[in-house]
């Protein structure tokens, strides 16, 4: 069992009190103060602590963000506490309004980042990335693993919630509350200049519009969720499978081009088809479709170039009337990087939908606008 250090009725792991002086490198965690949080031995008095162990959530169902629902463990753990100096702890719970929780998980991500900037280890690296999780009410994203994922590089933020979970309002207002959050991303600065880490556990229309939103401009990294392992870490014997191969079946000029990406499960797409005047079907599938397919990072890679190439040579086809559909089976993720070649100034309208048993079923309507 793990030892405790107990402190007027609070009770913390060894783990915890080295997880959060370690990564704050013993300072105040607010960047105005950044104060050492000991004060020297010298040869009267020996070397003295001044940090306070603070709570997000209190540590009493009386004290400032308290709440009720956390067990003692819960409240005692590395992720709800934060290293401040004496003033800075008094005045973020004297102004309890203003410092909410999230203000103050920003604060930590933020010194915790600044920290692995300022003092990097041997052979780390300095790089930044912001980092976003996207998931859903019924699928909790697990952000534990999320800085072992990045390693070397970190997160210079607290990982930013997309919430893509559809409700009675339907695919359009996820798709408002996507753009709205990503557009507010991409504002920060120069798009080219960007280094966005994503997490994606969502539909796969959610994954699909919400890499045409970020669009492949920013440097983009995306992560696979093994559920397997309960981790976001590819693994370290992970190998790049065989890669997705492209068949095109009708017209030459066809009004509707549907994209079939089988990475997963196969796609029966004869029952859109068949309801379609002068269709083209494209699949771009591997030889046995498995949800253990995406095992390494240079998959997506790969996956992103086919869909590129792919949609690239399906515009010098289109009519000015041609409608795409994309009908995908396959990680999150690749979801995402297919979206990204969607060019938001010459994709034509693009129909995307879901699969809902036994069939795939439209979604969300894309047209192509910047």
């Amino acid at each position: 069992m793990k030892k405790r250090s107990s402190t007027a009725g609070r009770s913390y792991t060894d783990q915890t009190l080295k997880l959060l002086w370690g990564r704050a490198a013993g300072r105040c965690a607010v960047p105005t103060c950044r104060i050492e949080l000991y004060v020297d031995k010298n040869e009267h008095d020996p070397i003295v602590p001044i940090g306070d162990i603070a709570h997000m959530h209190s540590h009493s169902d009386s004290g400032p963000r308290a709440l009720s629902v956390l067990s003692a463990k819960q409240r005692n753990d590395y992720e709800n506490l934060i290293l401040l100096c004496k003033n800075c702890h008094f005045r973020l719970d004297g102004q309890k309004n203003t410092n909410t929780v999230e203000v103050i998980c920003q604060l930590k991500y933020n010194h915790e980042a600044w920290v692995r900037a300022s003092l990097p280890e041997r052979g780390k690296s300095r790089v930044g990335w912001h980092a976003i999780a996207i998931g859903e009410d019924q699928w909790p994203i697990d952000s534990l693993t999320f800085d072992a994922a990045l390693s070397p590089d970190y997160m210079v933020n607290a990982p930013e919630r997309l919430n893509a979970t559809l409700d009675e309002n339907g695919w359009p207002d996820v798709a408002r509350r996507i753009r709205a959050q990503l557009g507010a991303v991409l504002r920060e600065g120069d798009s080219f200049e960007r280094m966005i880490a994503v997490f994606a556990l969502a539909r796969v229309t959610a994954c699909l519009y919400a890499g045409y939103v970020l669009t492949n401009r920013p440097t983009v990294q995306l992560f696979q969720y093994h559920r397997d392992e309960h981790t976001w870490v590819w693994p370290t014997n992970g190998r790049a499978a065989s890669g997705p191969q492209l068949s095109i079946e009708g017209s030459a000029n066809p009004e509707h081009i549907l994209f079939a990406f089988e990475l997963s499960a196969r796609v029966d797409a004869q029952p859109l088809l068949s309801n379609l005047p002068s269709a083209s079907l494209v699949r771009i599938a591997i030889d046995s479709p498995t949800t253990r397919w995406l095992q390494h990072p240079l998959q997506l890679r790969d996956l992103g170039g086919l869909a590129r190439d792919t949609f690239e040579s399906a515009l010098a086809r289109s009519l000015p009337s041609t409608v795409w559909h994309i009908l995908y089976a396959g990680p999150a993720p690749g979801a995402v990087i297919v979206g990204q070649q969607l060019n938001p100034t010459m994709t034509p309208k693009t129909q995307l939908y879901e699969y809902v048993h036994p069939n795939h079923v439209p979604s969300l309507v894309i047209n192509g606008e910047s």
